[in-house]
């Protein structure tokens, strides 16, 4: 027999009910749902044994059951906020344009809907179940203590971008995040959003940041992104502006599969990706890039474009990375004082499967090595370009690769060295291999200027030689 629900349907709708940013779900018998979308008033009428809704009639005795999905929605308009929440296990509190929601629903996700405009708006959100944000054509700029978008609860907040977005905190701010988690984000959708940070961090999770797609475009004091466990893209734009590190690991690894990632910086000390342990806790602090196209340039002294606590590995995609800033002495003595600029630096393994890896040091990267790897440096394939174009020898002699481990090279990789005439390009404590085979050259062979291992058509010229006459 065919459960019909059509009857609390009638209670709750018999009369001309209005309700708005509702989606409702028609059930058949043979399984079939009919999804009406509805973000305007509405009205349901029963008559004659059926239900006129949104100018369509369905049956009664073909309607199994019919699901409402409210959500919740924050419109913004300028200190003064509109809000439409269904739901009684949800609190929302509104002062001026500050918006405080609660919520003690356990039994699915709600979707929080924020649009419009505000110059002193904020959300202070907390959930006991994880949510969802579409952040609608919303541009909130937050002129007190709390960023615009503050979530104090561990769980997972899905943020689907619709439009174009904009968030922005003050310099009264502090949390030290335009858009903070104690949980998870993970982003999505079509749309793009536009990140300020007069003061900390860009976006900060105490968790993991999550990038599918959209595009987002951070300007930071600090950090762009700053996690604990884990950054990770699949897709979309991510562009970093920032006086400290593009994306900053705390206690974990840093993953890109694919999608753009593009980080300018030129503050001393900072690493376009950085991924440290966390003493006491096991961790892997290792990046890897599967795909996607990478685009790191850095000016100040002592920066580090990827620089993990772990093994640095590269499966696929691009990856480029440009360094122009020269050695960072930080006191008296060069000898113990110095921070030499690298452009990719592992304490652990450097590994290329496959893609494009192209490090640069420019000609006022004084000082600096374009790779270090501490226990090895492996290239099974792919191309790899490492150019260094400066010879100065301030603070500790400049090597273009430096490991202390195993430089092995196999023939189906493509390796392009170059150095300036008082650079050591190769400086390895333990024994190169080449092609693959046990031949191993002599030490005089492996300090030669210019090695060039590949087809040099693999690499794009502007990659190559970006700004090293400059």
């Amino acid at each position: 027999m065919i459960k019909r629900n059509y009857l609390l349907a009638s209670a709750l709708f018999c009369s001309a009910a209005s309700f708005a940013d509702v989606n409702l779900s028609f059930f058949s018998s043979d399984n079939v749902s009919v999804r009406v979308v509805s973000s305007e008033e509405k009205t349901m009428t029963f008559g004659a044994g059926k239900i006129s809704f949104d100018g369509e009639n369905y049956e009664m005795s073909k309607i199994d059951s019919i699901v409402v999905n409210p959500y919740v929605s924050v419109t913004f308009d300028g200190d003064k906020v509109v809000v439409s929440n269904p739901f009684d296990s949800v609190n929302v509190e509104v002062s001026d344009a500050n918006v405080v929601i609660n919520s003690e629903y356990l039994s699915r996700e709600i979707k929080y809907k924020f649009s419009g405009s505000s110059k002193n708006g904020s959300v202070l959100f907390s959930s006991l179940y994880k949510s969802k944000f579409e952040l609608d054509n919303l541009d909130l700029t937050s002129a007190g203590v709390n960023p615009p978008i503050c979530i104090s609860t561990k769980k997972n907040t899905e943020v689907k971008l619709v439009g174009q977005n904009s968030l922005a905190n003050s310099k009264a701010d502090t949390v030290g995040a335009t858009m903070r988690s104690r949980g998870q984000f993970e982003i999505k959708g079509d749309g793009s959003l536009n990140i300020t940070s007069v003061v900390g961090h860009g976006i900060q999770s105490s968790d993991y940041v999550d990038v599918k797609n959209g595009k987002i475009t951070i300007t930071a004091e600090s950090d762009g992104i700053h996690v604990n466990d884990y950054y990770m893209q699949s897709g979309g734009d991510v562009v970093i502006s920032t006086k400290a590190d593009g994306v900053d690991v705390g206690e974990g690894y840093a993953q890109i599969d694919g999608g753009t990632f593009t980080v300018t910086s030129d503050a001393n000390e900072s690493r376009g990706i950085r991924c440290t342990f966390e003493e006491g806790k096991e961790n892997t602090a290792d990046i890897n890039i599967n795909g996607g196209k990478i685009d790191i340039r850095l000016g100040g002294k002592g920066s580090r474009g990827l620089k993990a606590d772990g093994n640095v590995t590269v499966k696929g995609g691009e990856l480029l990375v440009l360094m122009t800033g020269s050695t960072y002495i930080s006191g008296t003595n060069p000898n113990a004082d110095t921070t030499v600029t690298c452009g990719v630096k592992s304490d652990k393994t450097f590994l290329v499967e496959d893609g494009l890896v192209s490090i640069i040091c420019g000609s006022s990267a004084k000082g600096s090595r374009c790779l270090q790897a501490d226990a090895a440096v492996t290239l099974n394939g792919g191309a790899t370009v490492v150019h260094q174009n400066s010879g100065d020898k301030l603070g500790k002699k400049p090597n273009v690769i430096k490991t202390n481990g195993n430089l092995r090279f196999k023939s189906s990789a493509n390796l392009f060295v170059k150095s300036v005439s008082g650079v050591k390009t190769f400086n390895i404590d333990g024994k190169p291999y080449w092609g693959g085979s046990e031949a191993v050259y002599e030490e005089e062979d492996v300090e030669d200027d210019e090695h060039c291992m590949c087809d040099l058509s693999v690499v794009p010229s502007e990659w190559a030689y970006t700004d090293l006459s400059k």
